[in-house]
């Protein structure tokens, strides 16, 4: 048996039924690793790892087996059937990869937590910001990042010059931590939580800030 065919076999019917690698394993009773290095064709499966696999995958282990054997007698020559084993291992990739973006994409864009990505000082203008924001804040994405000085605006006054003056130390190294009031779309002052951290190219220059807000508590005042 071919073990890169039988890997590329199982992976792109797993991904044909939208299973991860995780998922596969439980169902199957495998390790995520070991379907990792069987869909790279560095380990060879076992008949009981075939039927275990096969079940997992709402097939009977002839039909898997049959699927492999298609691959491996392809009307193709040698060297054709490898160029197009390596054309479909990369699709399989990329597909699996934007599938995983996706995903992440919709937790990072339904919990109650804000990711951002802002410029370093002295403007601080948001390049981006998670869709999740009209949840905590109300504010629209677009509108949030509208202009640069949005931010610093609804930043409660009193609040504001501790926030720039910590912002001034951040640093590559350590992650920073600090709270203050923001005025909502609703009008109402929320005490949020920021944690940020700076990121620096290759040559140690400030690159971007990156970070995430919550919510900690409603409050009550001017």
């Amino acid at each position: 048996m071919h073990k890169s065919l039988f890997g590329m076999v199982i992976k792109k019917t797993r991904l044909d039924l939208g299973l991860t690698q995780e998922m596969l394993a439980s169902l199957s009773g495998l390790e995520r690793t070991f379907i990792s290095m069987l869909e790279r064709g560095v380990k060879q499966p076992s008949l009981k790892t075939v039927s275990s696999i096969a079940h997992a995958l709402q097939l009977k282990s002839y039909e898997l087996l049959h699927m492999v054997e298609q691959q491996i007698h392809a009307d193709n020559p040698q060297n054709q059937l490898s160029t197009d084993l390596e054309v479909e291992q990369r699709r399989l990739d990329a597909l699996e990869s934007e599938r995983e973006k996706s995903r992440i994409g919709e937790i990072v864009n339904t919990i109650p937590v804000i990711f951002f990505a802002r410029t370093p000082m002295p403007e601080y203008a948001m390049t981006f910001v998670s869709k999740n924001i009209s949840q905590l804040l109300g504010y629209d994405k677009d509108k949030f990042m509208a202009h640069s000085g949005f931010w610093h605006a609804h930043i409660h006054q009193d609040d504001l010059p501790k926030v720039m003056e910590r912002l001034q130390n951040i640093s590559a190294s350590d992650l920073l931590r600090h709270e203050y009031r923001f005025l909502t779309a609703s009008g109402a002052w929320l005490l949020v939580r920021e944690e940020l951290k700076l990121v620096v190219n290759e040559s140690g220059l400030a690159k971007e800030v990156i970070g995430s807000i919550v919510g900690v508590s409603r409050y009550v005042g001017e």
